[in-house]
């Protein structure tokens, strides 16, 4: 019974962990140590769709702490990041227009497929969930009460899809790379549940390092 309540409780806490999370971060001693209030938010991701969905996203989030940003889908021309004419000075044109102190790019870097065995388990279930009294005392209906209902459901694989995406932010003055880590995302259920939760670790971790901070 005990060992049940606790595969059991496993399970919920897994269920309710995000599927987000920081794998590393680096920040360097260089970065604004006020934490930068106004970023340029771009996603570097040839959909269009979901290259706004994150980046709305971040920003709706960025504007809850109180900071202001700008997103690349709102500034710039869809097929902007697939042009053969795109280089540094034009991106810094579109950036310096909006007054911006920092730049945070995300970049999707790696998917990797795996599988896994998931092992079976026990589970209640039978006469012992029946009611007062079955089950109960030191014979053979207490026995079967207590065993009948136990039950092993079998193994089975499952297949595992983890994305990899890279966060940097430059300073805009120095054009240096001031901070960067790495998320994982565990098998996303939709676009719109990943880019809100991804969002949402990867601010609170900026949070934490300095890199941004609450107005």
């Amino acid at each position: 019974m005990k060992k049940v309540l606790v595969f059991a409780f496993l399970i919920l806490a897994s269920a309710c962990s995000p599927a987000t999370k920081i794998t590393r971060s680096w920040t360097s001693p260089d970065k604004y140590q006020g934490g930068y209030s106004n970023l340029y938010v771009a996603a570097i991701i040839g959909d269009v769709t979901k290259r706004q969905t994150i980046e709305d996203d971040v920003r709706s989030k960025l504007s809850k702490l109180g900071i202001r940003s700008t997103t690349s889908s709102a500034t710039i021309r869809p097929n902007f990041w697939m042009s053969t004419d795109l280089d540094k000075n034009a991106m810094m044109n579109v950036v310096n227009q909006n007054g911006q102190d920092g730049i945070m790019t995300m970049t999707l870097i790696d998917v990797q497929d795996e599988q896994r065995y998931i092992p079976g388990a026990m589970m209640m279930g039978g006469p012992m969930m029946m009611g007062p009294g079955w089950g109960m005392g030191g014979n053979f209906g207490g026995f079967w009460g207590m065993n009948h209902g136990m039950m092993m459901t079998p193994g089975h694989i499952v297949n595992d899809r983890r994305y990899f995406i890279e966060i940097n932010v430059y300073d805009v003055k120095s054009e240096l790379l001031v901070w960067s880590a790495q998320s994982k995302t565990l098998n996303p259920t939709s676009m719109e549940k990943f880019s809100s939760e991804f969002a949402q670790v990867v601010l609170e971790r900026m949070l934490e390092e300095g890199v941004i901070r609450k107005q």
